[in-house]
């Protein structure tokens, strides 16, 4: 359409009367009317809830944390206390971003049907993340191991002590300080073997000595460096057995128990108290040899 020279007045009057219909509805949206009570107040009370509720959020969590710390006898695992501090901040969120669109006016209803179909969906693609979330639960339920414990999963697949269960992983810290993060969902599924669960520790040694010695002589020695370190445990019986036949050598075993914590400190220590004490009474521990002989043509 090509205005003539009559009609700009007229083009110009309907841009205006529409500009200023616009900021009056815009005006009567946030400040209201008569009939509509000012939008501009959900507006503002929503901003403060959601700023007080997160301050509360955070004043409840600390709050807790410092109830955990000051009775320990409320809930004394403290993997479970981690797990539920996690699980307060994630409802209590949801919660504050569910009443700040209440407060806004904004149709859920809409929102509920669009959650609920998509549920399917989301559930499909976070199959692995409700898995682990799930396998953390089982985890705390059973409690197979607790925040300190040392834990080895699928024979040295991956081991530490262990210093935190989340929602979807758990985390360990190895003996050289490395932070190894493993799915929960994988935790269940593994072998875990717990070394700190159990107050005691069984010390197996095996030592291999040579075919010519005298074994009574050679389970004696061991007996003895056994009977005089007071930090191994004197029941169940220390015992020294021949368990095998090897190429080069007779293969003998020690085993004994010893507190936990101490396992290491007495392991190391048998180690060279033996080899010592082997020398001492002039028993060989063999090693591989290798014999080359050359002929002439």
């Amino acid at each position: 359409m090509i205005l003539s020279d009559s009609n700009w007045p007229t083009f110009w009057s309907d841009i205006w009367n529409s500009l200023k219909n616009s900021l009056a509805n815009l005006r009567e949206f946030w400040f209201g009317s008569t009939e509509q009570q000012p939008y501009i107040v959900n507006f503002l009370a929503a901003i403060a809830f959601l700023i007080l509720g997160l301050l509360l959020t955070r004043l409840f969590l600390a709050i807790l944390r410092k109830l955990f710390k000051i009775d320990k006898k409320l809930i004394k695992d403290r993997t479970i206390k981690t797990f539920l501090l996690s699980l307060v901040k994630v409802i209590a969120n949801i919660a504050i971003v569910i009443i700040f669109l209440l407060i806004l006016k904004v149709d859920l209803t809409g929102v509920a049907q669009i959650f609920s179909s998509a549920i399917l969906a989301v559930g499909l693609s976070l199959q692995d993340v409700i898995s682990n979330f799930a396998s953390g639960v089982i985890i705390l339920a059973n409690k197979p191991f607790v925040v300190g414990d040392y834990i080895d999963l699928n024979n040295g697949e991956a081991e530490g002590t262990v210093i935190d269960v989340k929602f979807l992983v758990t985390a360990l810290e190895t003996v050289d300080k490395q932070i190894i993060t493993v799915p929960n969902k994988n935790i269940t599924g593994s072998v875990v073997k717990n070394y700190s669960k159990n107050p005691l520790r069984r010390i197996t040694l095996n030592i291999g000595v040579d075919y010519s010695t005298n074994i009574d002589k050679a389970k004696n020695v061991i007996l003895n460096i056994v009977k005089n370190d007071n930090r191994i445990l004197e029941e169940p019986n220390p015992v020294v057995f021949l368990t095998a036949f090897n190429d080069s050598s007779l293969n003998l075993s020690l085993r004994c128990y010893v507190p936990n914590l101490m396992y290491w400190d007495i392991l190391f220590s048998l180690n060279e108290k033996i080899l010592l004490e082997f020398r001492k009474n002039d028993i060989n521990i063999p090693f591989n040899r290798l014999v080359v002989s050359m002929t002439k043509d």
